[in-house]
């Protein structure tokens, strides 16, 4: 059974009328209406005990590196997660939910356990990867997920479930279609192996991610899902140009996007990357406004050029 190790359970502290942009890789962001942070399972129930008694929607906010917050804001309370607990026995890791993820593929690859390494660059918290079932390079992380604890909203109760429980699908998972189910950790089983060429392996990752320099942007990572296509011609045209078998039957939509002519693209100061046409970045100031109406664009011009519907990969917050 799950137990939280830290004894830091004083009441939580609530600010009104906080921007969200800050907790964003975006940078884009109205305020919320009330935020907090949790340091420990019990500071989290106070938050989700006080968004019920007010009536008022939640929003928990990890690393903010897949979210986009309209300009409006958040209508709610914020829950800014900040439990960072790290526990190995044998080849089993049990993180919690606010643990830097890159961190816990470092520690990982330290205690010589593999499993984890091609995740190494992905931004954000554990949680969330967990969440939204985060990889890279053929590898995710719900394939190697033991167990998730969970804290029902409506609830409380901590409950514990076993990985295909979790549902665990591309880029989806269990806790991201029910919102009221609240990652607070979960346990890894990983691999057993050379420490120095785990890590070896980690870097290597990190390397060929910054060698795109896609971390000088302001941006949520990849913004659409890998669709799966259906068209034998555009398969063969991806296979044929890129010297590689499709996977899954999913083309990546960074590819889709450039076979659209969309790349830098613009809608006021939200833009295409240049450098990966599946980054839609904030070249500085742009609003949450400009960044949905450049989204939708990509997803009209791919589905009429194309003949393949996009789907958003980043959560998106306050809209109506």
């Amino acid at each position: 059974m799950y137990t939280d190790q830290r004894k830091d359970n004083q009441p939580i502290e609530l600010s009104r009328d906080i921007p969200l942009a800050p907790f964003t890789s975006f940078k884009i962001g109205g305020p919320a209406r009330f935020l907090t942070r949790a340091r420990t399972l019990e500071q989290l129930k106070q938050a989700l005990s006080f968004a019920r008694t007010e009536g008022i929607p939640f929003l928990i906010v990890g690393g903010g590196s897949n979210l986009l917050v309209s300009d409006r804001g958040f209508d709610g309370i914020a829950i800014r997660l900040q439990m960072k607990g790290i526990m190995v026995q044998g080849n089993r890791v049990e993180a919690q939910a606010g643990v830097d993820l890159m961190a816990l593929v470092e520690h990982a690859a330290h205690w010589g356990l593999a499993g984890i390494e091609r995740l190494a660059g992905i931004p954000g918290l554990f949680g969330g990867a967990v969440r939204g079932n985060a990889g890279a390079y053929g590898s995710c992380i719900g394939d190697v997920i033991e167990r998730v604890h969970a804290l029902r909203a409506d609830t409380l109760e901590l409950v514990t479930l076993a990985r295909d429980a979790c549902q665990f699908q591309y880029r989806n998972s269990r806790f991201k279609k029910d919102h009221g189910l609240v990652v607070v950790a979960a346990s890894l089983l990983l691999e057993p192996g050379n420490p120095q060429e785990i890590l070896r392996l980690a870097e290597a990752t990190v390397r060929k991610r910054q060698a795109r320099q896609l971390q000088c942007d302001l941006s949520a990572g990849s913004f659409f899902m890998n669709p799966v296509v259906r068209d034998p011609e555009l398969i063969r045209r991806f296979e044929t140009e890129q010297g590689t078998h499709c996977r899954d039957g999913r083309i990546p939509a960074g590819w889709l996007i450039d076979r659209a002519r969309l790349r830098s693209l613009s809608v006021g100061a939200a833009m295409v990357s240049p450098r990966h046409a599946n980054y839609l970045i904030n070249t500085g100031n742009a609003s949450a406004q400009e960044m949905v109406r450049l989204a939708e664009l990509v997803k009209d011009e791919v589905r009429a050029s194309l003949g393949v519907q996009l789907e958003e990969e980043v959560s998106c917050v306050g809209f109506t």
